[in-house]
């Protein structure tokens, strides 16, 4: 038995084009025949409107891919490390809070971030939340002061947390990429915005506890050298 299999005759279709002529679409052919298809971006107002359309989207690549490289080239250049000693510094100007100036026990208006053992000599643990204290901006530019740092240490948390500051000089010191240094500083300024919403002042227990919690979310150090425990 033989059986004859029906083809379609293809459905033509009117090229919008000036020239106006019957064609069969093929592929990505809808209205305008292929070979036409330059005519009549040319000869019409549709056609000069795809052609500007075009032009407006090329210009906003250009310009898309000149932000990322300027973007790129700048995350090279900036210093993550330095933005993110200074966020932490900011943290714990935040969590000493209302707090004297631990050195000179004073109220001298402006308060920095002070580091126990100096962030120049000690680069190992610079970001360690327990090794930043708020100091008066006058005494911070004294390194003489660094020794009323330790005594203002001992004083307000006692002799075994001051142990535990001079224990963190055997850091390893950290290796970190530029990329995660920026991640660093990211999560730093999540801390920083949550303890400015919160508006607190915190005791001394808090104090050293919200220490404890920012080393960990930040994650520079290993645990036993965030965590202090009395």
């Amino acid at each position: 038995m033989n059986s004859t299999i029906k083809q379609k005759t293809p459905k033509q279709k009117t090229c919008l084009c000036p020239c106006g002529e019957m064609f069969v679409p093929k592929g990505m052919e809808k209205h305008i025949s292929q070979s036409h298809y330059a005519r009549w971006l040319r000869e019409t107002e549709a056609g000069q409107k795809v052609i500007a359309k075009k032009i407006e989207k090329a210009k906003k690549q250009v310009k898309d891919k000149e932000k990322k490289a300027d973007k790129e080239l700048k995350d090279k250049v900036t210093n993550w490390k330095k933005k993110l000693q200074q966020k932490i510094n900011e943290i714990v100007r935040l969590i000493d809070k209302g707090q004297l100036c631990l050195a000179r026990q004073i109220n001298a208006g402006q308060l920095h971030g002070g580091h126990v053992f100096s962030s120049g000599a000690n680069k190992n643990f610079t970001y360690n939340a327990h090794n930043i204290h708020r100091q008066s901006a006058q005494s911070n530019h004294w390194q003489n002061d660094d020794a009323l740092m330790k005594e203002g240490l001992e004083r307000e948390y006692g002799r075994s947390y001051l142990l535990f500051v001079i224990g963190l000089k055997q850091t390893p010191v950290p290796k970190y990429s530029q990329e995660e240094y920026q991640m660093f500083y990211s999560l730093a300024c999540g801390i920083s915005n949550r303890l400015k919403k919160a508006e607190k002042e915190y005791n001394l227990e808090e104090r050293i506890e919200l220490r404890n919690q920012i080393n960990l979310e930040l994650g520079i150090y290993s645990e036993e050298y965030c965590i202090f425990v009395n």
